[in-house]
């Protein structure tokens, strides 16, 4: 049993297991009994209390519709929730996946996110929008289309403390669960989803695994400057004068990810990052 489950017991933050929950007992044996990865997302609310409401306990806002093994506040005063326990599963990132934790194509039940990854909330509002002012150093990230470039809230150095620690005692009881392994809400359901762009993975995930080589495959490429960049120095005929997503873009976009043996969808997710790093390396 991990650090959090004695204190998610006494606040009655546990999703029972029973009919009419969103939990499910166990793993599949069809991915080998265990989870593969895990999907972080945000909460997009201001505060832990919110995100608790809704998905926490026997009788959340969302019961019965969605959840989470793990919500993650913005301060050590908030803290980190538990709502179901890393044995089970949480259903979370249910609607329009179209990939898999390692990004091929969703083709089995099985391998949606609610049957095969943690899902780990954090607190984070998202995105400035009409009803969401952008804050100081809030940061442009381009959705997986390019077809929009949104301001980022930024996490909190508390909690990306607070992260580390959950990535660790996730990656202590799963094992197997490496680095290539996370991935945002975003990178199962392009085009339909944003969060949890911008996310500091490379922080994080230097920090779970103690491993600081671990290459930011994210920051070069959270823009579409980046990566029509990218794109131009593997070799791909784009117009260097200009920024936007273009349909020249697109079609170099989907060239590469046939070329790479990716799903061939005009999405730019973090599969394509791992994958355009590892190329523009070895090329320089």
């Amino acid at each position: 049993m991990d650090t959090f489950s004695s204190q998610a017991q006494s606040d009655g933050l546990l999703v029972p297991l029973e009919h009419g929950q969103a939990v499910s007992v166990g793993w599949p044996a069809s991915i080998g009994g265990c989870p593969r990865g895990v999907t972080w997302h945000w909460t997009a609310t201001w505060d832990l209390a919110t995100c608790r409401r809704t998905l926490g306990g026997a009788n959340a806002t969302r019961k019965g519709q969605a959840s989470a093994h793990y919500a993650v506040g913005r301060s050590r005063a908030e803290g980190v929730d538990r709502y179901v326990a890393l044995e089970n599963r949480s259903w979370h990132a249910g609607v329009q996946q179209t990939l898999r934790w390692d990004g091929r194509v969703l083709s089995s039940d099985d391998h949606r996110a609610s049957r095969s990854t943690i899902g780990i909330e954090t607190v984070n509002i998202g995105y400035a929008r009409s009803d969401v002012r952008p804050g100081l150093g809030w940061i442009p990230v381009t959705t997986p289309a390019g077809n929009a470039t949104v301001l980022v809230q930024l996490w909190t150095e508390q909690q990306i403390e607070l992260m580390i620690g959950v990535g660790k005692g996730v990656v202590s009881r799963w094992p197997n669960i490496a680095p290539d392994d996370h991935h945002g809400h975003a990178d199962l359901c392009p085009g339909y989803k944003v969060d949890v762009a911008g996310f500091p993975f490379a922080r994080v995930l230097r920090g779970i695994y103690g491993d600081p080589g671990i290459p930011d495959v994210w920051t070069p490429l959270l823009t579409n400057i980046g990566r029509r960049r990218a794109l131009i120095d593997l070799g791909y005929s784009i117009d260097p004068t200009d920024e936007a997503w273009t349909s020249e873009c697109d079609t170099a976009l989907r060239a590469f990810q046939r070329s790479a043996g990716l799903v061939e969808d005009g999405m730019w997710t973090v599969f394509v990052s791992r994958v355009v790093h590892r190329e523009l390396h070895r090329t320089f």
